[in-house]
């Protein structure tokens, strides 16, 4: 197997999905990809709120902080791998049992951090997702040929400072594209 060191690198991007993509989940989706190698891709629609909120996911764990945390935080779609599994993103460290994935972008997967991210959440600082997107090699580059997305450089603020459907519109005016713009067929000419 020869190795494409020239093949695109989607690590640090928003995947806006474009109008043809129709697949369910990442239908006008908004996908953050945390990490992109020769294996693959991985990363989280941060634009989908679930009918759940995160107080009632944090009720069900037995989390003694529940009670604190407002009842209108959602919890997010974060894609269709293991969407059993919940994650927390937020743009500080919240505790010593978080990674910085990127720059200014923490992930935690352990539970144990949850009872000290209520304040990260209610201020915004934070988002819980459940599931995540993966992409097996080469599939993200076939699908960014297919033209299934358009990428945008991650920026905190369209994650942490807008709510979650006004976040692929943020994304895409860090390019100056108003989402009325992109057609169907985009680059089938």
């Amino acid at each position: 197997m020869e190795l494409h060191t020239d093949s695109p690198q989607f690590q640090g991007q928003f995947l806006v999905s474009m109008p043809d993509l129709r697949d369910g989940v990442f239908e006008s989706s908004l996908v953050l990809v945390c990490e992109h190698n020769d294996t693959g891709a991985m990363g989280f629609i941060v634009n989908k709120p679930t009918d759940f909120s995160v107080q009632e996911i944090f009720e069900q764990l037995g989390i003694d902080t529940a009670a604190y945390l407002d009842p209108d935080v959602p919890v997010m779609t974060g894609g269709p791998v293991e969407p059993q599994r919940g994650f927390l993103l937020s743009n500080h460290p919240i505790s010593d049992d978080v990674v910085e994935v990127l720059d200014g972008l923490f992930l935690a997967s352990s539970p144990d951090v949850l009872p000290n991210a209520v304040d990260a959440l209610n201020q915004g600082d934070a988002i819980f997702v459940l599931g995540y997107s993966g992409w097996s090699e080469g599939q993200l580059e076939q699908e960014m040929q297919g033209n299934a997305w358009l990428n945008v450089p991650w920026d905190a603020d369209v994650v942490f400072q807008f709510p979650s459907a006004d976040r692929q519109r943020a994304a895409l005016a860090q390019l100056g594209i108003d989402p009325i713009q992109i057609s169907q067929g985009a680059g089938h000419a």
